[in-house]
């Protein structure tokens, strides 16, 4: 009998619970689709690009002091490996700043993204927003991503 009315108890408070619940609603976005969409990620893109070009470049002027190598005389030749070995250390510098800027870009586009969701989130009521990588069924209806670019791409044009 005890048993009987522990269960019954814990049901009644399970049933209270789960009646007076806040409302779960989920949204979820395209992650891979805001990056395609956002304009900062195809503007950062293209300065990056100028960025790698140039090391690039720094490589090629690097590779073009080992013509002829052979050919020099002794100290020539140390006088070049001294180049080569600056120019060497340069190249590395410089891949180094741009893995930084792509580390720091990459870090600040995903934060601008956590604040859209965040506000878009707050603005209609939900509970959670997800990565729709975690959805394997879901309502369409429930799909923000346009939403979040818009509201990024919006944010952006006028910080520019």
């Amino acid at each position: 009998m005890k048993k009987q009315i522990i269960i019954t108890v814990a049901i009644l408070l399970f049933a209270q619970q789960w009646c007076f619940a806040e409302e779960l609603k989920i949204g979820y976005i395209g992650l891979g689709r805001v990056f395609e969409a956002y304009k900062k990620v195809a503007d950062s893109n293209k300065e990056l690009d100028k960025s790698k070009n140039e090391v690039k470049a720094m490589v090629t002027d690097m590779q073009k002091l080992q013509d002829g190598f052979d050919t020099l005389s002794n100290e020539a030749k140390e006088e070049r490996k001294k180049e080569m070995l600056a120019r060497q250390e340069d190249v590395r510098k410089r891949t180094v700043d741009v893995r930084k800027e792509e580390d720091r870009i990459l870090r600040e586009i995903l934060k601008d993204i956590e604040n859209a969701s965040s506000e878009l989130r707050k603005k209609k009521k939900m509970t959670y927003i997800i990565d729709d990588r975690l959805i394997i069924d879901g309502p369409k209806d429930l799909d923000v991503t346009n939403e979040i670019v818009t509201l990024l791409n919006d944010r952006y044009g006028k910080g520019k």
